[in-house]
């Protein structure tokens, strides 16, 4: 600019979410962030989310503060671990006052001018005082879950939402929707789909997953007394996203609000994901840990991943141990989302994608749970399914097929180590090495099963996801 200042000009990609709300909704939402719940959230300049004669770019568009600082990721891997925790303080900070401002509705927030909103009154409670806010309303949701893998050209209830109950119907109705209107099954990569003895995903087995979902929601959202409230939250703190002063380790600012949605504290990602911690859950014993007298008989490369994964795990402790004293609501959101009934919250909402074979077994485990409850709980809410011997049979065997694929891509993972097509992208100059690797894993799987009982070469092709 003329004055010396940097500005952000943000056009959508095509496969941003949906066309306007998109837009409208990431500008509020930027807006509430930075001046309500005082989180360092881009300024706004000008924008327009409406392509019309008016607008002069002739595409939606946002003109934003670029915000000062280096992110995160220019000074993260060299800290030490009390440097980082100065880090963790600033965050679990905006984190408690996301969660200490709770919505009286679901969807995703906008200036109430550019929806036709359903009124709320109050539109939140924040500290525990009602809020009456005329500038901003709740909309239909704008999160990547609503638009991706073609969601966003189905039709169904987007919202705003009055109740959790209602959001969540709205979930498995959406997932219904993709399963039946759009007719494929969207290639993954977190298994190897394929005929016996893979898993083989269908509709049918799809929808059936879904029926027990709406048989059970009421009861998981009763019998784990989980908070009603809806919470704006950004779910995606990776190290690009945060801005910090590179000498006073300040957080300057948070980028990429887009997509954003209130849900409630069980359906946000509650740990950062700059974290990126993978180990087994850390639980409850929250004490400094000791280092484990056996990585001192290590050497060289072992030795020093031994070691990085100690103090991945000593800074997950770290930052659970802030969120427990910090803000406990937000630490027993994260307990809940270890358990099987959480586990089945968080599969419901991709059930058109992938999960339907685990979330068919999790709900034979929440049987046996529940069952154990009631034999010393006369009072105990009964489960309300119930499977057939045949169906469990069934159930367990898809799980085992499941499981094979999960380890049959961890498997290809491992072999390709860093050229691996993390979110299915690879650096140009590696891609007809990465495709012919992949060619290669593939003709050895078929290999390997091709005279299996049922064994489908044509359907396993079909449904790997590394082909164009």
């Amino acid at each position: 600019m003329d004055n010396g200042k940097e500005v952000i000009a943000k056009i959508p990609n095509p496969n941003a979410g949906i066309p306007y709300y998109t837009t409208a909704s990431e500008v509020a939402t930027m807006d509430f962030a930075r001046n309500i719940l005082q989180t360092p959230a881009p300024h706004v300049y000008a924008w327009n989310a409406r392509v019309d004669e008016r607008n002069s770019v002739r595409a939606e568009y946002i003109v934003m503060e670029k915000m000062p600082g280096v992110p995160l990721s220019k000074v993260w891997w060299d800290l030490q671990p009390n440097k980082k925790l100065k880090i963790l303080l600033q965050v679990v900070d905006y984190q408690r006052r996301w969660t200490h401002t709770k919505f009286t509705g679901f969807g995703s927030l906008y200036y109430a001018k550019d929806v036709d909103p359903r009124r709320q009154d109050p539109l939140y409670v924040k500290d525990g005082e009602a809020v009456t806010d005329s500038q901003f309303a709740i909309g239909p949701s704008v999160a990547r879950e609503w638009s991706d893998e073609g969601r966003v050209n189905i039709k169904c209830d987007r919202g705003p939402w009055d109740s959790i109950l209602n959001y969540r119907e709205a979930i498995g109705l959406r997932e219904m929707a993709a399963i039946k209107e759009l007719n494929h099954v969207p290639k993954q990569m977190a298994m190897v789909y394929g005929p016996t003895p893979l898993y083989q995903p269908t509709a049918q087995k799809k929808l059936a997953a879904l029926g027990y979902y709406f048989q059970i929601l009421e009861s998981l959202l009763c019998e784990n007394a989980l908070p009603t409230d809806g919470h704006l939250w950004h779910n995606d703190l990776h190290h690009e996203n945060i801005f910090v002063d590179p000498e006073e380790l300040k957080v300057l600012g948070i980028i990429d609000w887009q997509s954003v949605q209130i849900a409630p504290l069980f359906d946000h990602c509650v740990d950062p994901c700059f974290l990126d911690y993978n180990g087994p859950d850390v639980g409850d014993n929250l004490g400094r840990p000791a280092m484990p007298e056996s990585i001192k008989s290590l050497q060289g490369e072992e030795k020093t991943a031994a070691l990085n994964e100690f103090l991945d795990k000593a800074l997950m402790i770290a930052w659970r141990s802030l969120v427990r004293s910090k803000n406990p609501e937000q630490y027993r959101m994260i307990r809940f989302q270890q358990s099987p009934s959480a586990n089945l919250l968080h599969l419901s909402r991709r059930i058109f994608e992938l999960g339907e074979a685990h979330f068919c077994v999790l709900l034979l485990d929440l049987q046996d749970e529940w069952r154990e409850n009631s034999q010393s709980n006369s009072s105990a809410r009964r489960f309300p399914l119930t499977f057939s011997e045949p169906e469990t049979i069934e159930i367990e065997a898809d799980m085992r097929r499941a499981d094979l694929g999960i380890k049959l891509m961890k498997d290809i993972e491992r072999d390709l180590r860093n050229l691996w097509p993390q979110k299915g992208v690879v650096e140009h100059e590696s891609y007809e090495q990465v495709k012919a690797l992949l060619k290669e894993r593939k003709e050895e799987l078929i290999a390997q099963y091709c005279t299996l009982p049922g064994w489908d070469t044509a359907v396993f092709e079909q449904l790997w996801p590394f082909d164009d």
